[in-house]
């Protein structure tokens, strides 16, 4: 019998500045740039949400690297976001928001 992977939640550092502040989409372009292709047919979007409200949508080629990127952009000390979503045929596959603790997975 195939043994079940259980999920792990994501804790990491809370967005602390709020506002828009100046070369956030050559970051989030960069994030989209930096992920490795992989050989998963699904395409899938990268949806990160801003604290201002803003969204950006970045598309990849597999739900694997949409994890890898939003992994990444949690990460990133530059981007103040609220939420990431991975999306795959119109259905979240992961999503994450920002709390006082850190990261909290949600789906």
């Amino acid at each position: 019998m195939p043994r079940r992977r259980l999920q792990r939640a994501c804790v990491c550092r809370p967005p602390i500045k709020s506002g828009n502040s100046g070369g956030r989409l050559s970051v989030i372009k960069g994030v989209s740039a930096q992920i490795d292709v992989s050989g998963d047919a699904r395409p899938a979007n990268l949806v990160l949400v801003e604290q201002s409200g803003a969204k950006h949508e970045i598309p990849l080629p597999s739900p694997g690297d949409g994890m890898a990127g939003a992994e990444q952009a949690m990460h990133d000390p530059g981007l103040h976001l609220r939420e990431v979503k991975v999306v795959s045929e119109h259905k979240a596959i992961a999503r994450w928001k920002a709390s006082d603790l850190g990261w909290r997975r949600l789906a």
